[in-house]
């Protein structure tokens, strides 16, 4: 099985409906969000669960996004929180290592519990810094 049929599988175990894109990234969504997985050359054990574009950044608050972006990265496991190369949107992302489907899943359900509460954190944190 390849790393692509193992986790459309993991996922369709856990109850979503996957889908691979052009790409070979899955997506899929998950509390009314479009998450991905994005797809590595490699059939290494290592995922990526993206949730892109989850706010817009206003202009002139680059820096106070930022300072948000990094606190959360900082304090959460798991997770990095970013603005895009163009400085308009937040991202976050679940990067992990699995040993077999178990760790799969485990590492996917956790991944998915911190990215369905990410836009309030970072809104929560961004009103902390402001």
């Amino acid at each position: 099985m390849t790393k692509q049929e193992l986790i459309t599988t993991t996922l369709e175990k856990m109850g979503y409906q996957p889908t691979v894109d052009d790409d070979g990234d899955i997506t899929f969504r998950y509390q009314l969000k479009h998450l991905y997985v994005m797809n590595s050359e490699k059939e290494e054990p290592f995922v990526t669960l993206l949730f892109p574009q989850f706010t817009d950044v206003e202009d002139g608050k680059e820096l106070l996004v930022l300072g948000a972006c990094n606190k959360l990265t900082r304090d959460l496991k798991l997770v990095k929180v970013y603005i895009d190369q163009t400085f308009k949107n937040v991202s976050a992302s679940c990067d992990f290592y699995y040993t077999d489907e178990e760790a799969l899943e485990d590492n996917l359900k956790r991944g998915l519990h911190i990215l369905g509460a990410i836009r309030t954190l970072f809104r929560k944190e961004l009103s902390e810094l402001s």
